[in-house]
């Protein structure tokens, strides 16, 4: 039993990460909503309205799915944004769930708070709706599932959101050892077989089908005069992608963003803390090795660092989350806690260090920053 000064903290911790979490979601999705639903986004929105207009290409279904059932350009763009909003309340309240049944400790703000997993939306409006929300949903699906007592059909019931993230975007490949992880240490060995088959076929499905259908010049023509045809006069942002070969993105990665971007192992090295603060590692070093291995070949051929950080740093939060009871969190005064979850930010792209979220708060009230030193 908590004694009643106990119960009170408590309180203060859930209603500190609570706020916290609406807060995020709201500087991530919510403030921007009217903005984003008059001016078409080329990288957010374009990428999921990528078709088979030029023949089947990678990363195409996504449009095929949603110019089926809305042929109309502006009503695409608002089916594929309310789509995104669905996808990121789920995840958000996912974790609120997950989070209430741990200790609710600051280690646990910090890892469900930190810049690099559910703050990282709220900090980047320009890169926050991608298409790992799919993946990220899928085995947010599982965790809870798994938290309730029925893995298996859990990671049944996510399948099909799998199967959807990796034909839309073939990186989120890259997530098939976190469902693995679940088959192989909660399910029997057939079952698990059986489980990881499935979704490893699918896998195999989305590298095969991004590897002989890349996309060309072509391709990209076809899909802008269809773009015009239904009302979108732009043909930007991700559709400019469609074609470029891996050597191509190596050498703008190489040549346009290096050395700038080893500053990036800042963040990195900043977001590993709370799986410190609450032991996963070295607890489960074994799949965050795994997770971490899986995702480095897109650090390799695409120029989205923060993206990778935050996927990579989601998958373990997702996974620390999953077992509370075997995790020991480390005694964090609550002042360490919010100092680390607002002193410091990274973007998805281009920036590897930006202000923070109380920086960015202090910067919005010129009266006050004007009396601080920095």
């Amino acid at each position: 039993m908590l004694s009643l000064n106990e119960g009170r903290i408590k309180v203060l911790y859930s209603v500190i990460t609570f706020l916290g979490l609406a807060l995020a979601f709201y500087e991530g999705y919510l403030r921007t909503l009217p903005l984003r639903l008059q001016q078409f986004d080329g990288w957010q929105v374009g990428d999921w309205l990528i078709d088979y207009s030029g023949g089947v290409v990678r990363r195409g279904l996504s449009g095929e799915i949603v110019f089926f059932f809305v042929p109309d350009g502006k009503a695409a763009i608002a089916t594929v944004i309310v789509v995104q909003l669905v996808l990121a309340a789920f995840l958000y309240g996912v974790v609120g769930i997950l989070y209430w049944m741990t200790d609710r400790g600051p280690a646990w703000m910090m890892l469900v708070l930190s810049p690099a997993f559910l703050l990282f939306p709220a900090l980047n409006e320009l890169g926050n709706s991608r298409k790992e929300l799919l993946t990220l949903g899928a085995l947010g699906v599982v965790v809870l599932a798994h938290r309730f007592g029925k893995t298996e059909p859990g990671l049944w019931i996510a399948s099909p959101l799998f199967v959807l993230g990796v034909f839309f975007h073939e990186a989120l490949v890259v997530t098939l050892p976190a469902f693995a992880y679940f088959a192989f240490k909660f399910t029997g060995a057939k079952r698990a077989w059986l489980i990881s088959g499935a979704y490893g076929a699918a896998a195999i499905g989305a590298l095969v089908l991004a590897s002989a259908r890349p996309g060309d010049s072509q391709v990209r023509t076809a899909i802008c005069s269809s773009w015009n045809e239904r009302g979108i006069d732009q043909c930007t942002g991700s559709l400019t992608a469609i074609g470029m070969s891996t050597p191509e993105s190596i050498t703008f990665l190489a040549n346009s963003l290096y050395p700038t971007y080893w500053a990036y192992l800042l963040p990195v090295a900043l977001a590993t803390l709370p799986f410190f603060a609450l032991r996963f590692w070295p607890a489960e070093r074994t799949i965050t090795i795994i997770v971490v291995l899986a995702a480095l070949p897109l650090f390799a051929v695409a120029w989205d660092y923060g993206r990778w950080i935050f996927l990579i740093v989601a998958q373990l939060s997702l996974l620390t989350l999953a077992q509370p009871h075997r995790m020991k969190p480390m005694r964090v005064p609550l002042y360490g806690a919010l100092a680390f979850i607002l002193l410091w930010g990274f973007q998805h792209y281009g920036r590897p260090i930006t202000d923070g979220l109380g920086s960015r708060w202090i910067s919005d009230f010129p009266s006050i920053s004007s009396f601080l030193p920095f």
